[in-house]
C-alpha cells in the first residue's frame, strides 16, 4: 500500500464523514430525513477508517454480526458496503422536498452520499491492494 494512497483518502472520508455532521440544515424536515441513514453511514464508516488509519480492516472479515456476517475477504467488503451505500441512496432519494429550502437540502443528501460513494470505492481499492500484497507475500 502506498502512503499517498491513504493520505488522500484521508480527507475524503473527512469531507464525506464529518461534513454532513456539520452541514446547516435549511429545513427540519431535510434533517429529520438525514438522520434516517445514521445507522449506515456509521456502519460504513468504520471500516473506511479502519483503512485510513491502520491501511486495512481485518477486524472486519472475524466479526459475525448483522453488517458484516459472511464478509470474509475485500470482495465481500466491497459490495457489503455498497449495498448499504444503496440503502442510504434509496433513503434520500425517497425524500420529496415540499419547498426551496428542502430542495436545496435534498441537493446536498446527494452530495453527501456521493462523496460516501466516492471514499468508499478508493477504500476499498486500497484495501483490495494491502489484500492482495499480503497474500502475495505468503505465497
Amino acid at each position: 500500500m502506498h502512503e499517498n494512497d491513504v493520505t488522500g483518502l484521508e480527507s475524503q472520508f473527512n469531507e464525506a464523514f464529518y461534513v454532513p455532521a456539520k452541514y446547516g440544515w435549511q429545513s427540519r424536515r431535510a434533517m429529520i430525513h438525514w438522520i434516517e441513514t445514521a445507522h449506515l453511514e456509521v456502519a460504513l464508516a468504520g471500516p473506511v477508517y479502519s483503512i485510513v488509519t491502520s491501511g486495512g480492516c481485518n477486524y472486519v472479515y472475524s466479526r459475525e454480526d448483522y453488517y458484516f456476517r459472511g464478509v470474509d475477504n475485500p470482495v465481500a467488503l466491497r459490495n457489503r458496503l455498497l449495498q448499504s451505500h444503496s440503502q442510504m441512496v434509496e433513503i434520500v432519494d425517497n425524500f420529496m422536498p415540499t419547498s426551496s429550502r428542502e430542495s436545496a437540502d435534498l441537493v446536498s443528501m446527494r452530495q453527501f452520499v456521493s462523496d460516501i460513494g466516492n471514499v468508499i470505492e478508493a477504500a476499498c481499492d486500497i484495501e483490495q491492494r494491502r489484500w492482495d500484497d499480503q497474500n502475495n507475500r505468503q505465497a
